[in-house]
């Protein structure tokens, strides 16, 4: 059984298209859980059906508290399930859902298995995610993967987007779960390093399966964006790096909000919440 969980924040249209794509080109046994982080949306639901069932969060409460609930309602109910993590504005290629099981057939263990993704016009937009806890340096690629074995359907990466993120449940031996302290922005990262330190195997599929609208939800105010975009960034270097290149990165912020304080206000405001919240976060 596949779940496909989604959170869905002022965006119905695009969850509806979202489950359109499953809907057409989805083989397997599936259920579609849409945790609705927008409470006064009650629109939202006439979407629900044998196949699709909304989770009340009651407020916002970001993107990885969201997925928690989610993930919380299948493992109760199935601990051998695969819960799809997959973004509303994004849809899913033509039996995406086999390639993605001959990938846990070939390779049983993988926990976290990620996919390949490409963007609206037709330019990849993720490929693997990096990270060096010395640097600091968090990357998120987009270039092909050098000289994958032809053979294989999966290669490790060392994290794997949240936008499309498949969990294994049979793989733990505790309900996943993402840290509540991210609202948004490198929880997906900080959620794949903290599994694979415990062991769990980390991978992202060799080819790309899904499409996504990059932005079209967070895109709409940028102060926002960048306040948690800042907020996660230091605090997932709090978590799992050196505290050199968390002064670095913390100085760089603050450069940053300066030289864009005329150039790029709403950027620059962002970058300053993102920063304050930070110093002020007990955790």
């Amino acid at each position: 059984m596949i779940y496909f969980l989604t959170v869905n924040y002022y965006s119905i249209e695009l969850v509806e298209n979202l489950i359109a794509s499953i809907a057409n080109g989805i083989t397997s046994n599936y259920q579609v859980l849409i945790v609705n982080n927008s409470p006064q949306e009650k629109d939202v639901h006439r979407l629900e059906s044998d196949r699709v069932k909304i989770i009340e969060s009651g407020e916002n409460i970001g993107f990885g508290r969201a997925c928690n609930l989610g993930i919380d309602y299948v493992w109760q109910n199935d601990r051998e399930a695969l819960i799809w993590l997959i973004n509303p504005d994004t849809t899913l290629d033509s039996k995406s859902d086999r390639y993605i099981i001959n990938c846990f057939v070939e390779t049983p263990n993988i926990a976290i298995l990620g996919t390949q993704i490409r963007d609206t016009s037709g330019k990849t937009w993720f490929t693997t995610g990096t990270f060096n806890r010395w640097t600091g340096s968090l990357k998120h690629h987009s270039s092909p993967i050098k000289s994958p074995p032809s053979d294989r359907f999966t290669t490790s990466s060392q994290w794997v987007t949240g936008c499309s993120m498949i969990l294994n449940l049979e793989q733990f031996k505790n309900c996943p779960a993402f840290d509540p302290n991210y609202f948004l922005y490198s929880e997906d990262a900080d959620f794949c390093v903290r599994y694979s330190q415990q062991g769990y195997l980390v991978a992202v599929t060799q080819k790309i399966l899904v499409t996504h609208h990059v932005s079209s939800i967070v895109g709409r105010n940028k102060a926002f964006k960048y306040e948690h975009y800042t907020f996660g960034r230091l605090y997932f270097l709090k978590q799992h790096t050196t505290l050199m290149s968390l002064i670095f990165y913390l100085v760089y912020s603050l450069f940053s909000q300066i030289i864009l304080f005329s150039l790029d206000p709403q950027n620059s405001r962002g970058r300053w919440r993102g920063v304050v919240k930070f110093l002020i976060t007990k955790n």
